[in-house]
């Protein structure tokens, strides 16, 4: 499972309430909960989270809590009961269907399944539902992934980590929907990639504000962090470049450099800061709104992944590989889980073979205010029978034991077998030593190791998938 938002569905079913504040025994907040996965039988201790609908917490018997790094609320009362949502559910224990419906659409999704449909087109939920008992009430309720419900019955849904709250509301037409990028084109007119803010870019907060041209559709500009070059790029489909060229098309309210080019059929707007800033990036018909701050101000969690060495640094070699390849690509597959995840704001040091210098990598975690920080290495030694995993650390023994375990997991290694080499304690290391937060590095096993080389690089996806949920389960 992933760091998404997840809605549980209670199994019963009852009439529509008119609004979605009855007052129910629901647990507050950040108070643990037991719950027992039925599938499994395993009983949790769960932090309870809620469910928001225009900033007022939505009532529910089954709180919200978070699985592993994934968002749990309870959809039968969010999306059964909150009648002001539009939204209608039913379920059928025969069929294990789940049926959620809101205006012309149509969400259908099985119990233990990640296929989805919508509207009859098949999708995949970024988490199978489940049904979960509710230890003290000892009542079943399902799970569902609710930002992937919500946002596919047509409802804005963000996550608010200091309310520990997902926030739900209705889109109207012309109203900006936030999005920021986490280091890929993202969709200003949608959101669905962009990471959760603390702050958002609005018609009365904004350090620029670029007027669109007549016509020009929400859907054909989007927004690339380009945090290697200390700027923000706005690509818009089209040859608009004399329009925003125009300083007349603009109100800039804050030091920035702007400028514009066209390439290749798409406008580039480039917003050139002066260090590395979070952005949000907002649309409504006639506007796009832009404000920036340091990340730290910008962001609820910040993540720094480090592909070790590349480029010139080839780091060490054996059995046909090069770490520097082989730790970038399970950095690409640790991306590509973080990149549907709009709970955290990932930085990567590098993303393609070029060698950023170790001064480089930590300066920039300490830059944007990093919460985690995790170095991703490949072993090597004189003897090609070595092998197994580490994870070295300096301070911060906890999260590097969940790295450890993770990377484990994602090897196929047992923890009690003589693969798992466990913590080393270092003090010599730039990346443990110059970042200012929690900070970890894994050596994956051991490239002059044939065997254990290939392995890693057969198992690039699932290591990635590990040492993805390792560092938001750290959290």
């Amino acid at each position: 499972m992933h760091c998404k938002r997840l809605i549980c569905l209670g199994l019963s079913l009852s009439l529509l309430f008119s609004n979605c504040s009855q007052t129910f025994a629901a647990v507050k907040a950040g108070t643990y909960f037991k719950v027992q996965y039925t599938h499994n039988k395993k009983k949790y201790s769960k932090k309870a989270i809620d469910a928001r609908y225009n900033n007022s917490i939505i009532k529910t018997n089954m709180p919200g809590f978070i699985d592993g790094s994934t968002s749990l609320y309870s959809a039968y009362w969010v999306f059964g009961r909150c009648s002001s949502l539009g939204t209608k559910y039913t379920y059928s224990s025969k069929t294990k269907k789940i049926t959620l419906k809101r205006s012309s659409n149509t969400l259908v999704m099985t119990l233990n399944s990640k296929t989805a449909a919508l509207n009859g087109k098949k999708f995949t939920l970024p988490a199978a539902p489940r049904k979960i008992r509710y230890v003290s009430k000892k009542k079943n309720y399902i799970m569902i992934p609710g930002e992937a419900a919500a946002k596919k019955l047509g409802l804005n849904y963000t996550w608010n980590n200091r309310l520990l709250s997902g926030l739900i509301t209705k889109k109207t037409a012309g109203s900006p929907s936030s999005t920021t990028s986490s280091g890929n084109t993202t969709n200003t007119s949608s959101g669905t990639k962009g990471t959760a803010t603390k702050i958002t870019a609005s018609a009365s907060n904004y350090s620029i504000r670029i007027k669109k041209p007549a016509g020009l559709s929400a859907s054909s500009i989007v927004s690339d962090d380009d945090y290697w070059n200390k700027r923000l790029r706005i690509i818009v489909n089209g040859n608009y470049k004399t329009h925003f060229a125009s300083s007349a098309n603009r109100t800039i309210k804050e030091s920035l450099t702007y400028s514009t080019s066209y390439s290749g059929g798409k406008t580039y707007i480039n917003i050139k800061t002066s260090a590395i800033k979070g952005f949000s990036v907002t649309q409504t018909s006639s506007y796009i709104y832009v404000k920036y701050a340091a990340p730290k101000s910008m962001y609820h969690r910040i993540i720094v992944i480090d592909a070790g060495h590349g480029g010139s640094d080839s780091g060490a070699t054996g059995s046909g590989y090069a770490e520097k390849n082989m730790t970038l690509k399970i950095v690409q597959n640790m991306k590509s889980y973080f990149d549907k995840n709009s709970t955290y704001k990932v930085y990567y040091t590098r993303l393609s073979d070029w060698y950023p210098s170790l001064s480089y990598r930590y300066k920039m975690a300490n830059e944007v205010g990093a919460d985690r920080f995790l170095s991703v290495h490949i072993n090597s030694a004189d003897s090609s029978s070595a092998k197994g995993t580490e994870t070295l650390y300096k301070t911060y023994k906890t999260y590097a034991q969940n790295v450890q375990n993770n990377a484990l997991k994602g090897m196929g290694y047992s923890s009690s077998s003589s693969y798992n080499r466990k913590l080393k304690y270092r003090t010599d290391l730039a990346v443990l030593n110059g970042p200012k937060m929690t900070t970890a590095l894994v050596e994956m096993g051991f490239i002059s190791n044939k065997t254990e080389a290939n392995r890693i690089n057969s198992k690039s996806a699932a290591i990635g998938n590990y040492l993805y949920q390792a560092v938001c389960n750290s959290f």
